[in-house]
């Protein structure tokens, strides 16, 4: 009887046991079709994008102001009241042409009374000179008549100096930038009279960090936007590099000149772009935020393939920072849809469906 008690006991262990196992591999492959068929990942035609082939252009990132290359100052060169304006702000003059004139009642008698004086002096040398031929005078008497001549003759430059800079006149050509006097204004020596730019070729004045100053040299190109510009863009060359660095930020300055022959572009605009460093044609790049690192560091991608989410590993080139793009110089030939942003919650073998257009 025992024997038959211990032989049921066993039976019904074991039946026990294999429920047990079935309901565990039920549930297993509810879970495997769960994970198959179940949750699909949907993304948004502006969470992909694809690999595509492109001209990139690597360069170091600037901004600064465009400015004229020619900035002259025009001052008073007497103390004297202005007795006439020409020219007004904002008009273009050519060199050598009057800007304004100063009252000449003092410095024109002055001018004539000097160059009396100069001829009378003359007129005594000669005589003195032939006097001296007939034994008359001593060599000391031509001397000292040739002395009062070029004391004459100097006095005379004086004057008709001041006379001819009673009329004030464009040093170059360029545009009136500033007129700080008006008629009657009584102006003294050295006072500003007019600012004079010339902006056919503008400076650009911008920082690096000092450690580009090896890739910046003269002569590099660089490429500009100007906001609010028609322009598709403009382009320059680096024509200075500062032979120091600015202690507080670690910065060289860099010069860059700008030709504005047509005239489109005026003094003080803003502008942005690159030194360009490297320029790479035909390239496949894809979006920065395309690019993720894993934990060792080792760049790659996620891709939409086959419907389900993919990773290639890649290795990158130059990077384009004003369009944003990443050279991938191996690990995709271009075409392929990656996926940007963060990958929280991505996986590779994830089923993926893009919404609004790309698939």
């Amino acid at each position: 009887m025992k024997r038959y008690l211990i032989v049921g006991t066993v039976v019904c262990a074991i039946l026990i046991a294999l429920v047990v196992v079935r309901r565990g591999e039920r549930a297993g492959a509810a879970t495997r079709a769960n994970a198959d068929s179940g949750h699909v990942v949907e993304l948004g035609v502006s969470d992909v994008a694809r690999a595509a082939r492109v001209d990139l252009l690597a360069g170091v990132p600037v901004s600064g102001t465009l400015d004229p290359s020619v900035v002259i100052r025009i001052a008073s060169p007497i103390p004297e009241i202005v007795e006439a304006v020409y020219v007004k702000e904002g008009e273009a003059v050519h060199a050598g042409q009057a800007l304004a004139r100063f009252k000449t009642s003092a410095v024109e008698p002055a001018a004539l009374s000097a160059e009396a004086q100069r001829r009378l002096a003359a007129s005594d040398y000669e005589r003195m000179q032939h006097l001296f031929k007939e034994g008359a005078v001593s060599q000391r008497d031509v001397e000292n008549a040739e002395v009062s001549l070029r004391a004459a003759e100097s006095s005379e430059a004086l004057a008709k100096k001041k006379l001819t800079e009673s009329t004030v006149r464009a040093p170059s050509s360029g545009v009136i930038s500033q007129r700080a006097v008006d008629s009657g204004d009584r102006v003294k020596d050295g006072d500003l009279l007019f600012q004079l730019v010339n902006t056919s070729e503008l400076e650009f004045a911008a920082t690096v960090p000092s450690e580009y100053v090896a890739d910046v040299h003269v002569g590099a190109q660089v490429v500009l936007a100007v906001s609010g510009a028609t322009d598709a863009g403009l382009s320059g060359r680096v024509s200075r590099v500062n032979a120091t660095v600015d202690a507080a930020t670690r910065q060289v300055k860099v010069y860059v000149t700008v030709s504005n022959s047509n005239g489109h572009l005026v003094g003080g605009l803003y502008a942005s772009g690159r030194i360009v460093l490297r320029e790479v044609k035909g390239a496949v790049a894809v979006p920065q935020t395309a690019i993720r690192g894993d934990a060792g560091g080792k760049p790659y991608v996620l891709v939409v393939d086959g419907g389900r989410i993919g990773r290639r590993d890649v290795a990158t080139g130059a990077t384009d920072e004003q369009a944003s793009l990443v050279e991938v110089t191996s690990g995709l030939e271009g075409g392929e849809m990656v996926i940007l942003g963060p990958a929280s919650g991505l996986e590779p073998g994830q089923r993926v469906a893009v919404t609004g257009g790309e698939g």
